[in-house]
C-alpha cells in the first residue's frame, strides 16, 4: 500500500490537498468551503458549456471567485511565507558556498564546441486560453508542454510524421485536449485524470475520477510510423480520433 502510494504522485495531491483543508478549519474554520464549492463548481459548468453566453460568464466568475477565495486562505499566505523562506535560505546558502564545476577533458580532441540550434516549437506553455498546431502544412517536431486552463488542438494531418514513434507529452491543469490522426498511423496513448473524460477512437468513457487508462491500436508494435500520446490532467477530457 504504502509503496503505491510512494509511486502514485495523484495520490499525494490529494492527501497533502485534504490536509491543507484540515490546517485551514483548525485556524480559521469551514467558511471558506461553501463559495470553493460554489466558483468550482461554476467554473466545471462553465468549462462544458463555453459556447453559450452563460457558460462563459459562470466561467469567469468561477474562476476569478475561486482564485480570490484561494488567495484569501490563511493556509494559502501560510505557504508563500514558507516558500519565500526556502527561497532566501536556498539563495543565501549559494551564495556562500557556490557550487565550482571543474571541466575535466581526458583528449584535447574532444575539446570542441558543440553546434546547438534554437528550434522553434508547434505549441507554447500557457496559463490560460486555447491554441493548435497550424492549420496549414508544418515541419513536426515532437510536442512536450505545460498548461494551466484551456483547450489544445493538434491536427496531425497536415504534417509528416518520421517513420519512428513520435511524441506528444501534455500536463495541464484544466481543459479540452483534441487530437486528430490521420489513417495510418498508429497510436499510444498513456492518460491520467483526477476528473474527466476520454474518447480514443472507439474506446469512450465518460466518467473517468482520479483514473488512468494505457490503451493502444492493434497495429502499434509494428508500425513504422506511430505516435505515443502522453497526458495528465487534474480537470479535463481527451478526445483522440482519424481524421
Amino acid at each position: 500500500m504504502f509503496e503505491q502510494l510512494k509511486n502514485d504522485k495523484y495520490s499525494w495531491l490529494i492527501i497533502v490537498c485534504l490536509f491543507l483543508i484540515v490546517l485551514q478549519t483548525m485556524f480559521d474554520g469551514w467558511g471558506f468551503l461553501f463559495p470553493g464549492i460554489l466558483f468550482g463548481a461554476m467554473l466545471y459548468y462553465g468549462r462544458n458549456n463555453k459556447h453559450t453566453r452563460k457558460g462563459k460568464i459562470l466561467f469567469w466568475i468561477g474562476l476569478i471567485g475561486l482564485g480570490f477565495t484561494i488567495l484569501n486562505l490563511l493556509v494559502f499566505k501560510m505557504i508563500i511565507i514558507a516558500l519565500f523562506i526556502c527561497f532566501l535560505i536556498d539563495f543565501i546558502q549559494r551564495k556562500r558556498h557556490p557550487k565550482r564545476v571543474i571541466p575535466d577533458f581526458e583528449d584535447p580532441s574532444m575539446n570542441k564546441a558543440d553546434n546547438v540550434t534554437l528550434l522553434s516549437s508547434l505549441l507554447k506553455n500557457k496559463w490560460f486560453g486555447h491554441q493548435e498546431t497550424p492549420n496549414q502544412d508544418y515541419e513536426w517536431q515532437d510536442i512536450n508542454i505545460q498548461t494551466g486552463a484551456g483547450d489544445t488542438i493538434i491536427d496531425l494531418s497536415h504534417t509528416i510524421l518520421p517513420k519512428k514513434e513520435s511524441i506528444i507529452f501534455i500536463r495541464q491543469l484544466a481543459g479540452r485536449v483534441r487530437i486528430l490522426v490521420p489513417y495510418g498511423v498508429e497510436v499510444s496513448l498513456h492518460y491520467s485524470v483526477v476528473l474527466g473524460q476520454i474518447d480514443f477512437f472507439d474506446h469512450h468513457e465518460s466518467q473517468l475520477i482520479h483514473e488512468s487508462r494505457a490503451l493502444q491500436t492493434s497495429d502499434y508494435a509494428q508500425s513504422e510510423q506511430k505516435v505515443k500520446i502522453m497526458i495528465s490532467a487534474l480537470f479535463g477530457s481527451l478526445e483522440v480520433r482519424r481524421v
